[in-house]
């Protein structure tokens, strides 16, 4: 065997390596939807976990970040309702001093501002104990309405795989160069020690 023929082998080796890279790339990928080819059922690895990674992360939204539970601890949370105390105030005086005049001026005449205060006092006092129970309450309807699982689900079924394909081609494209170059260098050493196995066997043999 000549020295060009174990060149020869270590070059398709290196090739097939080469090829190999870019095919399993290719494959987190494409094809997008499952095709048969020659009998076997092709389907891109990231097409094929992803109706099953929406449908793990729409439980875990539901479950553990937007349950009901979980969303009316937060809207009932007395420090939230604590930075809302100064805007309903603000409302509340508005109300007493400005809206309550312009609808019954003849009444505003017999109030006076200790009168205003404790008008002012009774509503926040009722408003500090109806709101929590409101928030509580409509964070259910919200959650019955909206469905934020199964509208993530929806999402991230109906991502643009080509557009997520390119980035990603984009973004690691020196990672992917350095993939392709480690598969080359895979298959040449492979083709290195098929050469050394047919060196061995020629010399055992002869």
């Amino acid at each position: 065997m000549s020295l060009l023929f174990f060149a020869l082998v270590i070059l398709i080796a290196a090739i097939g390596g080469g090829l190999m890279s870019v095919m399993f790339t290719k494959l987190l990928f494409r094809p997008y939807s499952p095709k048969d080819i020659f009998g076997f059922r092709l389907h891109g690895i990231v097409p094929a976990i992803l109706p099953g990674l929406a449908s793990y992360a729409s439980a875990q939204l539901k479950d553990n970040f937007l349950s009901e539970e979980t969303l009316g601890q937060k809207l009932t949370d007395p420090v939230l309702l604590a930075k809302l105390k100064p805007e309903i105030e603000t409302h509340v005086d508005e109300f007493l001093k400005v809206k309550l005049k312009e609808a019954f001026p003849l009444l505003s005449n017999f109030m006076g501002e200790k009168t205003l205060a404790k008008f002012k006092e009774a509503f926040l006092t009722e408003v500090e104990t109806i709101l929590p129970a409101l928030l509580k309450s409509y964070s259910g309807q919200l959650l019955v309405q909206w469905k934020p699982d199964l509208l993530l689900e929806e999402k991230l079924n109906s991502i643009d795989l080509g557009a997520i394909e390119a980035m990603a081609q984009q973004k690691f494209a020196r990672r992917l160069r350095s993939v392709y170059l480690l598969g080359v260098l895979a298959g040449a050493a492979i083709g290195v020690l098929q050469v050394l196995v047919l060196l061995l066997a020629q010399t055992y043999f002869d």
